[in-house]
């Protein structure tokens, strides 16, 4: 028999249970193991973007932008690079493809991410890839010739050292937020 969840505690990503809140999902089964969860809506806190995990064959460097090879991902070494992927990161709220491979990178695939970013810019402003993995404002001719290279659309850095609820903190490291695109 469904149940109503109002609140969702998950652990180890495979149980909830039901708990107080605003009663917006129904949970096949009340408390339970891998059972379906229906909802009209699903908030994820503080965190803020979705991530896809892939083979990763380089060092695991958060808010580095990525390129896709045969091997696995690794660390853009090119100015607007072909086959770049996307940027690492460890804001996410929600993932897929997790535990496919032994070694994996978390990529953006959409939402707000932590990135290093080689300087301020006017928010907006549309970002590439640099040589060292960095974002970097795209030229005209880049926008124009490699739009698929866009990575993401530059807001602002972010003024504290640290970011996310207490208990679960990450470094920011100087990095800025971005959209991903």
């Amino acid at each position: 028999m469904p149940a109503t969840l109002r609140a969702a505690n998950i652990t180890n990503s495979t149980t909830y249970s039901v708990g107080s809140g605003n009663g917006l999902a129904v949970c096949s089964g009340g408390s339970t193991s891998l059972s379906p969860l229906i909802a009209s809506q699903v908030w994820n806190s503080v965190w803020n973007d979705i991530a896809d995990f892939q083979l990763l064959n380089d060092q695991l460097i958060f808010g580095k932008c990525y390129i896709d090879h045969i091997e696995g991902a690794r660390i853009a070494f090119e100015r607007c690079q072909m086959a770049v992927i996307g940027i690492a990161s460890d804001t996410f709220g929600q993932a897929v493809g997790v535990g496919a491979n032994e070694k994996e990178v978390p990529i953006a695939v959409c939402g707000w991410v932590l990135a290093f970013v080689d300087q301020e810019y006017p928010c907006g402003t549309p970002l590439t890839n640099d040589e060292n993995g960095n974002l970097t404002e795209m030229t005209l001719e880049e926008k124009r010739n490699y739009p698929e290279r866009m990575l993401g659309i530059y807001k602002k850095p972010e003024p504290q050292e640290e970011f996310g609820p207490n208990g679960q903190k990450i470094k920011v490291n100087g990095r800025h937020w971005v959209k991903v695109r």
